[in-house]
């Protein structure tokens, strides 16, 4: 075991210490050596180290952001706890001083660039320094570099996505920053220059990464392919998007599962499906401390923060089998705990907990003290959910929805019946159910279809900036604010996306990077105070 310690600078003169090692998965957190990173590099376990802690940055940096950036302030939750945080989100009483939404020092919350530009600055130096290991074939492990290199371009290109659908604009830093020499203060990039910068990476990582469609815990090319998917389908390129997602298709190699219980299986044991692409690795042992999602979903030893919508509940138990009457579609068996509450106002009388991501036992004490098993949720710190970043029926999905732009209303359908008819509920869409705008009338078929299938996973917000026009606040965004306003005008102290803030759609940048960047200074998103 070797552990190092490296010194990294980012922008405006910030320095933020890590730590990388030789361990099989991740990074310790005690470092007793220091050297500078560019010596770093001298043997495989190095290369092997350096990668793991770009991965240990990567779920710094979407532990909670996960969730917090794309689901909190859509119309899938509701408040469930008493503090003060959730408050805010769901009430969009976002501040870029408020430590409720940037953190106690400014740099740990939502709204702080520190996780998200420490994960940037980390590939910055794998991807000069791993093709150097290539030209020299250290240990005979060229391919091994070659791949890594790929993932460092796929993971930064992953890290300015979330970025600009967070904020927008964004500063653009893509070398390693090793000396005091070197410029630390960068102003925010046009959305142009930060679309360019992803899409010449996730083409820079296709020339080299990996092709292994059993990892479902690294980037690998199938994951760049679904990647390059969103971010067409983010600027509404459905042309482009199809090709991107029949790459994805081709390359992951995934088939749709058949039944609830193995859908219910992507999120339990991820590695083992057959929809899985790309989830985020969680251990709370071995990366101490478990993952955001179950505070705030399903938690074990913690009032959860927020629950999913009654609403929603409502509107998968109605999907029924008419041989029946009870409901059939098994996302909705498989996610919620149809013992403790057997109907829509019991679920909301007891402020459901979410138990997608939470195994099932057939042993644990029911609610009402009776056998039969059920949900065992995991306590905040012992939460290893494997997080799904991106998966077969979102690809899926989206690819339904560019077909529906691009004129096969019939394709698109199709999708979203297997989607359905794979978990239970075999209601079919049909193309003569749709009159006027069928466009759109598709189009909203699908979206509601991934509100279902996505629910929890950090996709609706996102979903819901995406249609319309994007980053016109004057004549943008109607899907959002037709949906997400009535919502907060019945919600006591919120603010409606209207007027001047329609702008808080995007997030604020913290205050204390305006301190630390001065290049920054004078561009807040608005209507936010700098």
């Amino acid at each position: 075991m070797k552990q190092i310690r490296f010194t990294i600078l980012l922008f405006g003169g910030l320095l933020i210490l890590l730590t990388a090692t030789r361990c099989k998965k991740f990074l310790e957190a005690d470092p007793i050596s220091t050297i500078t990173p560019g010596s770093f590099w001298k043997d495989k376990a190095d290369a092997d180290a350096w990668m793991a802690g770009i991965y240990n940055a990567v779920q710094t940096t979407l532990n909670t952001n996960w969730f917090d950036w794309g689901e909190v302030r859509a119309d899938n939750v509701k408040g469930a706890g008493t503090g003060t945080a959730q408050t805010k989100f769901l009430n969009n009483a976002l501040s870029a001083s408020d430590p409720d939404i940037v953190g106690s020092n400014g740099t740990t919350g939502a709204a702080s660039w520190a996780s998200l530009y420490t994960t940037i600055s980390l590939c910055n130096y794998g991807i000069k320094y791993y093709p150097q290991m290539t030209s020299e074939n250290i240990g005979g492990a060229t391919a091994t570099y070659t791949d890594y290199l790929g993932q460092c371009y796929g993971l930064r290109a992953l890290m300015y996505f979330y970025g600009l659908r967070v904020w927008g604009k964004m500063p653009l830093i893509t070398e390693p920053l090793e000396t005091y020499g070197q410029p630390t203060q960068f102003p925010r990039s046009p959305i142009a220059d930060v679309k360019k910068r992803i899409l010449d990476d996730i083409d820079l990582a296709l020339k080299s990464i990996g092709t292994n469609k059993t990892n479902k815990y690294n980037m690998q090319k199938a994951a760049v392919y679904a990647l390059q998917t969103d971010v067409y389908m983010w600027f509404q390129q459905y042309d482009l998007a199809l090709v991107a997602s029949q790459n994805t298709i081709t390359e992951s190699g995934c088939t749709w599962v058949t039944n609830a219980q193995s859908w219910k299986n992507m999120f339990t044991d991820p590695s083992t499906s057959t929809e899985t692409i790309f989830n985020l690795y969680w251990d709370n042992i071995e990366r101490g401390g478990g993952v955001g999602v179950c505070g705030r979903l399903a938690s074990g030893s913690n009032t959860n923060n927020y629950m999913i919508t009654p609403r929603i509940f409502q509107e998968l138990f109605d999907r029924t089998d008419p041989a029946t009457s009870l409901p059939s579609d098994g996302r909705l068996t498989t996610s919620f705990d149809m013992i403790s509450y057997k109907t829509p106002v019991e679920y909301n009388a007891l402020n459901g907990a979410f138990g997608k991501f939470t195994l099932y036992d057939p042993a644990a004490k029911r609610s009402d003290g009776q056998p039969g098993g059920a949900f065992v949720y995991q306590a905040n710190g012992e939460c290893n959910v494997k997080l799904p970043i991106y998966r077969f029926a979102d690809i899926m999905l989206l690819r339904a929805e560019a077909l529906a732009h691009t004129g096969k209303y019939q394709d698109a359908l199709d999708i979203v019946n297997t989607v359905r008819g794979r978990v239970g509920y075999k209601t079919q869409a049909k193309l003569t159910d749709y009159t006027g705008d069928i466009v759109t009338g598709i189009e909203r078929t699908i979206l509601t279809e991934r509100q279902y299938e996505l629910l929890g996973e950090g996709k609706r917000w996102f979903d819901l900036c995406r249609i319309g026009k994007m980053y016109d606040f004057t004549n943008g965004y109607t899907y959002l604010t037709g949906i997400m306003n009535p919502i907060l005008a019945g919600r006591s102290g919120a603010t409606k996306y209207e007027g001047t803030n329609i702008g808080r759609i995007m997030f604020p940048i913290a205050s204390a990077a305006f301190n630390a960047n001065r290049q920054l200074v004078g561009d807040q998103n608005p209507p936010y105070d700098e």
